[in-house]
């Protein structure tokens, strides 16, 4: 017991921070947001209340915390695939992400009901903003990819980029609902690459 408290009380403010919000992920994914109480976030992360309001400010701050170190997460496992990808075919790359995309979400179960409680509570306007902050930054890259597939003519030039990034985006989400709703055999990874076939097949010139 002894050896756990020195290790504890070792941990650097970042790791501290890092703690915090592992600790509160499952706390919210087990629970709700509306259900948790500070107290309770806080006996989980094995800190003071007084600590946990210096480090997120409230319950709500806390929350945010812990969407955007999650989603943060996501975008820069996308960005470091586009890196090892420069070469390849953009469409090919965003087939491959969407892949990853249901492999990350499926291993890490509590981060798909934070995202859907960000949902539920986005009659919050910061919660609200941050739900579409981060729904907007997912279409900024799909589009970013569909722009360059443009640019190198691989698909239609007279597609509307916005209407085929929504129904990409669209994909993501349905992973998002067959994954929350334990259809996951249903909407596997073979009828993942059907759907992105027939999405190309409506794309290209």
């Amino acid at each position: 017991m002894e050896e756990l408290k020195e290790k504890k009380e070792r941990l650097s403010g970042k790791e501290r921070r890092a703690l915090i919000l592992a600790r509160a992920k499952k706390v919210f994914a087990h629970g709700s947001y509306a259900e948790a109480s500070t107290s309770e976030l806080a006996k989980a992360s094995e800190i003071s209340e007084p600590m946990l309001y210096k480090h997120f400010g409230s319950k709500k701050g806390l929350f945010l915390s812990v969407l955007d170190e999650y989603i943060e997460r996501f975008f820069n496992m996308w960005q470091g695939r586009l890196h090892s990808l420069e070469q390849e075919d953009p469409l090919n790359a965003l087939a491959q992400i969407g892949l990853e995309y249901r492999s990350a979400i499926k291993a890490d179960p509590e981060i798909l009901k934070i995202l859907f409680q960000a949902i539920a509570e986005s009659g919050d306007a910061e919660i609200g903003q941050a739900a579409r902050r981060n729904n907007q930054k997912l279409r900024a890259f799909i589009y970013e990819l569909l722009e360059h597939a443009k640019e190198q003519g691989k698909i239609d030039p007279n597609l509307n980029l916005e209407a085929a990034t929504w129904v990409y985006a669209s994909l993501g989400y349905a992973m998002q609902i067959s994954l929350m709703l334990n259809l996951d055999d249903e909407l596997d990874e073979n009828m993942l690459v059907e759907i992105h076939r027939l999405w190309l097949k409506a794309i290209k010139p």
